[in-house]
């Protein structure tokens, strides 16, 4: 049931139903989606999109118990696109042989068998042992564009930054390391995106280049002489020759996955923490001022304006959420920022607070079973990347207060361009 909104004394613009009033790829929403969900956590918490064919959830508690019951809300429904695919992009992937496995997209037991080599190469002493080439990486960034009087830090930095962290951590190949960066966009737009037809069939060429690059990796590091000292050594090591541990489409799988999800969430994430601290000025002189602050911020970050927008799941059974009754097979759409801004669970939610007490309990990195594996090493970058700015550019501000261009898809959101000044 929908609830009457009453504008005068809530001051709320009026809510007529938010399965109509959804627009997920309209440009003005996505500048400023939060309002939106605001009115639909008070009013329709729980509701059907029949455009997307997708039962929107808001609420932190309702999307917590959702992400906690892998045996009722199905991952599955991650290997699919949220528009329904052309024949042609479909024989184009079935004809690539595109079906990797990886712990995002599975249940158990697949899920499970995945994630131990994961967990047991993604260690912390890995991610430990990151730390100073991170902070070479970013002060060499740094030095190439502080002598310009303003620039695009996600040009000169965050676009590439992450991707090259990421790949010295995989020990990926730093010269595919372009060609990665624009087939994750190209792969975004086709499993996020609202795509015609021929861009469809487009995009799923070039998922076809992604998963045959990830596999030609997997099988030249297989085939070395010397198993690499690196996370992707750690999956040979683990697999120790045997398919049935892992096979090396599993690694070439586990590769798929994390080439995507390991960087351009922190491309997002990164331009989403330094916008928001410009636009609280105060915010960011506290950070400059004590450094010890920054591991907090980066919290209150993933809960104020996180990357990860949305997320989704399948009901496996007919399941009450939330008082409205989602049916067996029901798609899922979980909206990950809203639950950060849920009053319930957050005092004086739409604060950004970086010293609120309760801000990790936020689901920027997910929760349950499927929590983020790289959730350690994102934190370590954006402490990194907030050190080095804090000492070398305490100055920072922004040229535009307004994010633009923002891209229009049903998975992330961040800045595509960031202008700064100092």
């Amino acid at each position: 049931m929908i609830l009457e909104n009453n504008t005068a004394s809530t001051g709320k613009c009026p809510f007529h139903g938010a399965g109509s009033e959804f627009k997920p790829f309209d440009q003005t929403y996505w500048a400023e989606p939060y309002p939106f969900w605001g009115n639909a956590r008070q009013n329709e918490p729980v509701f059907y999109h029949p455009e997307l064919n997708y039962w929107v959830v808001t609420r932190y508690a309702d999307i917590k118990k959702i992400l906690s019951e892998p045996a009722s809300f199905s991952s599955k429904i991650l290997k699919e696109a949220i528009r329904p695919l052309s024949q042609q992009a479909i024989q184009i992937l079935r004809e690539g042989e595109v079906n990797p496995n990886n712990t995002v997209t599975n249940d158990d037991p697949e899920h499970k068998k995945i994630r131990r080599p994961i967990n047991y190469a993604f260690v912390p002493k890995r991610v430990n042992e990151m730390e100073s080439k991170v902070r070479a990486l970013v002060t060499e960034y740094i030095d190439r564009f502080i002598h310009k009087e303003k620039v695009d830090l996600v040009a000169e930095m965050f676009f590439e930054l992450p991707a090259e962290v990421l790949f010295e951590f995989l020990g990926f190949p730093k010269q595919y390391m372009s060609e990665i960066k624009q087939l994750s966009e190209k792969r975004q737009s086709l499993k996020f995106g609202d795509l015609p037809a021929e861009e469809q069939e487009k995009e799923a060429h070039a998922a076809v280049d992604f998963w045959r690059l990830c596999k030609k990796m997997v099988k030249e590091v297989a085939d070395a002489e010397v198993t690499p000292d690196n996370f992707l050594g750690d999956l040979l090591r683990y697999r120790n020759g045997d398919d049935n541990i892992l096979s090396l489409e599993d690694i070439a799988g586990i590769l798929y996955g994390l080439l995507f999800a390991g960087h351009e969430t922190t491309t997002n994430l990164a331009g989403n923490t330094i916008h928001t601290l410009l636009t609280e000025r105060h915010e960011w002189d506290e950070i400059c001022a004590n450094t010890s602050l920054i591991p907090n911020a980066v919290e209150e970050v993933m809960r104020y304006n996180p990357p990860v927008f949305y997320w989704r799941r399948r009901a496996l059974k007919s399941v009450n959420i939330g008082g409205v009754e989602i049916p067996e097979g029901g798609n899922v759409l979980l909206v990950m920022a809203s639950s950060g801004h849920d009053e319930a669970r957050f005092e004086d939610p739409e604060k950004f607070d970086i010293h609120r007490k309760n801000t990790k309990d936020h689901l920027g990195f997910g929760f349950g079973k499927h929590f983020c594996i790289g959730a350690p090493l994102a934190r370590l970058e954006l402490r990194v990347f907030l050190e080095e700015f804090a000492k070398r550019l305490p100055n920072l501000q922004l040229v535009e207060a307004e994010i633009k261009p923002i891209v229009a898809n049903l998975f992330a959101r961040g800045p595509k361009e960031l202008w700064v000044k100092w």
